[in-house]
């Protein structure tokens, strides 16, 4: 009896170990960069909290850089900064469901906000709201259902906004749309595979494309892409652990290439 019980944990053992090692292997951090942004110098943060990560957005501000981009999983808030930005007085502000991001987003635009990123985790939506000059009007919404996004989008877009931004957070897509881009030809991409998705966005920047947002939510890879971005070139990087950036980033950056975005997904 002993020696079969015994057995038996050795193999949920093995199992355990195989299903971790299967997991860490489908899972993926993306960044992706573009000659042509703007900026001129970049820097970013990995903390774990929420108060280191406004600790690191105030240090960072106090040498002249702007929020950028930022991303979250498995406890790890993935924040860049660049300096160049079209936009300044960056800053986050969180809310804990859709209503209070509402809220937020009003009270912010009533003092000549906008908001530049979203962002989903530890229970809550944060976003990035700066001056922008180049916006002009703002609107979110918000959908539970995958297939409402394709019908939100195309409403939106015949409303003359531009999507800048999706994220997916608590079994819900909010989408971020904005007049005053410079965006045109607009594309809604969309794959359950990694490989299949850059696949489509390959396609897109031989016909002049540009991608401007990536997300990874309901077992999908998500992406818009736009023509009339100031983007003269595009490229992305896939690991499987966000330190195995370092090294690939640097290099980029003396290629010429910014980070405009980072996301995570299996």
């Amino acid at each position: 009896m002993f020696a079969s019980i015994t057995k038996g944990v050795v193999v949920l053992f093995l199992l355990s170990i195989l299903s971790t090692s299967l997991y860490s292997a489908n899972h993926k951090w993306v960044a992706l960069f573009a000659k042509g942004t703007g900026f001129t110098a970049q820097a970013y943060d990995s903390v774990g909290s929420w108060e280191d990560l406004q600790k690191a957005v105030a240090k960072r501000k106090d040498n002249d850089f702007e929020l950028s981009n930022l991303e979250h999983s498995t406890g790890l808030w993935f924040a860049v900064f660049s300096k160049g930005t079209p936009y300044r007085d960056s800053h986050l502000a969180r809310a804990k469901n859709w209503e209070a991001l509402i809220g937020i987003f009003k009270k912010e635009r009533a003092k000549g906000y906008k908001i530049i990123d979203l962002e989903y985790g530890y229970g809550y939506w944060v976003a990035t709201f700066a001056k922008s000059d180049n916006y002009t009007e703002q609107t979110l919404s918000q959908v539970r259902n995958w297939e409402d996004i394709d019908h939100t989008i195309r409403e939106q877009w015949d409303n003359g906004f531009d999507v800048i931004d999706i994220e997916h957070g608590k079994s819900t897509w909010i989408a971020i749309f904005s007049k005053g881009t410079g965006y045109t030809n607009q594309r809604l991409n969309m794959s359950r595979k990694f490989g299949k998705f850059m696949e489509s966005i390959d396609k897109r920047w031989r016909d002049g494309g540009r991608l401007i947002s990536i997300e990874y939510g309901y077992k999908r890879w998500i992406g818009i892409s736009s023509k009339g971005t100031a983007y003269a070139e595009q490229g992305y990087i896939s690991t499987r652990d966000w330190s195995d950036f370092n090294d690939e980033i640097k290099r980029r950056w003396k290629l010429g290439y910014y980070i405009i975005e980072i996301a995570e997904g299996w």
